[in-house]
């Protein structure tokens, strides 16, 4: 699986680290760790043509807007496997950005995921998946309730980023952002 990323400020960064590992600690929640870096997803697809899109994020990038947004409290994506997440707030930009990237980029990818299509996305830095259930996530929602999880959130870069099953992911390209 593929997926265009854009990676967060240092302390937002270290604050969801941070939570990844309470709930890790707290709940044995640790599929987190396979994701390289918290961060937030503007698109994904089983599939990319790297070589198309890297030419085509070198170009978005220096169209890219300075990403501001906030986070506040937390959400959960139900079903069989819930994804507990940070939602964030979506400024005008990042929904011209985001339909930018998603017009210029979905030509080069194969099977896309229509959650983050313009119609369907919303925002979010994940805390927990693959291993959240109904068995954990009354854990998962007692260690977080009583936290403050407002943060004031910048982009720092985009990226593509590679997720492969039970594999740690990795980021194959990285395209910085001025901040």
């Amino acid at each position: 699986m593929h997926a265009i990323i854009s990676e967060i400020d240092y302390q937002s960064s270290q604050t969801v680290s941070n939570i990844w590992q309470n709930l890790c600690e707290s709940c044995g929640l640790e599929a987190i760790f396979n994701i390289p870096t918290p961060h937030f997803t503007w698109l994904i697809a089983q599939e990319f043509e790297i070589d198309a899109v890297d030419l085509k994020l070198s170009a978005i990038i220096d169209s890219c807007p300075k990403v501001k947004t906030h986070t506040f409290g937390f959400g959960v994506f139900s079903g069989r496997n819930p994804v507990l997440h940070l939602p964030m707030v979506k400024s005008l930009e990042m929904i011209h950005f985001h339909q930018k990237i998603w017009d210029q980029i979905q030509p080069f990818c194969r099977e896309l995921n229509l959650y983050y299509s313009p119609k369907m996305w919303l925002p979010h830095i994940t805390l927990a998946l693959k291993d959240l259930n109904v068995s954990n996530i009354l854990c998962a929602v007692d260690v977080l309730a009583g936290e403050s999880l407002e943060l004031s959130v910048t982009m720092t870069s985009l990226a593509i980023a590679e997720l492969e099953d039970d594999n740690i992911g990795q980021l194959l390209k990285q395209y910085p952002v001025d901040v």
